[in-house]
């Protein structure tokens, strides 16, 4: 994995702060602005992975760029849905326990063994599903089939096969989050344009493992 050109290449265009403004503008609408991102970091995974020596989204392409964003988000609230679920079943316990305490006040240390329950559930659940969201959003790179990269099966083929590599792009997820927030440490607004550069480093990283796992020999 080539870690120096997924941090640089989005300067090589010579459009890239064109990008970087419009989809950081975009931030500021509610839901678009995030559909926008999704969908321009796994445009440029799909670039990387076929090889476009300039995978930066094209701005006369938004459409495609929302419509990737959509797919990606409905991608994202499918994976999320059992904790969800879990927080729901959750919260009604602690709602029911306050309800059924009347005039009382709840005993502390039941709220507290709830928080303790819901974190030790919540945490390890949430890791392990942005490691398989990766590998599901490999997977809508590769096919740009929804129904793929929610083929649980193959998912957990793939992780098999290349743990390695999957760990490695999860841990580089972070490093991107990071990236993307110390823009607010400059300036508040700076945070909307340092998230941008941070999805599509990651994208660049995503499509670079796309293209490795598909070559590698366990996938002949």
């Amino acid at each position: 994995m080539n870690l120096t050109r997924a941090f640089s290449f989005v300067f090589d265009d010579p459009d890239w702060w064109k990008i970087i403004l419009v989809i950081g503008l975009l931030q500021f609408i509610p839901i678009i602005g995030q559909i926008a991102l999704i969908g321009c970091l796994l445009q440029t995974a799909r670039a990387v992975a076929q090889g476009n020596p300039q995978p930066l989204p094209r701005l006369n392409q938004l459409g495609t760029v929302l419509s990737e964003g959509i797919y990606g988000l409905l991608i994202a609230i499918v994976y999320y849905l059992p904790i969800l679920a879990i927080v729901c079943i959750l919260s009604c316990i602690l709602v029911a326990i306050i309800v059924a305490s009347g005039n009382n006040d709840p005993q502390p240390g039941i709220f507290f063994g709830l928080l303790l329950c819901l974190n030790l559930i919540l945490i390890p659940l949430i890791l392990i599903t942005q490691l398989l969201l990766i590998i599901g959003n490999s997977r809508y790179v590769q096919t740009g089939s929804v129904e793929a990269a929610l083929q649980l099966g193959e998912v957990f083929t793939l992780l098999r096969r290349n743990p390695a590599e999957w760990l490695v792009l999860w841990l580089l997820s972070i490093v991107c989050n990071f990236v993307g927030g110390l823009g607010s440490i400059i300036f508040v607004v700076g945070s909307l344009f340092t998230t941008v550069y941070a999805a599509l480093v990651f994208g660049h990283l995503l499509g670079q493992t796309v293209h490795q796992v598909s070559s590698s020999p366990s996938q002949q």
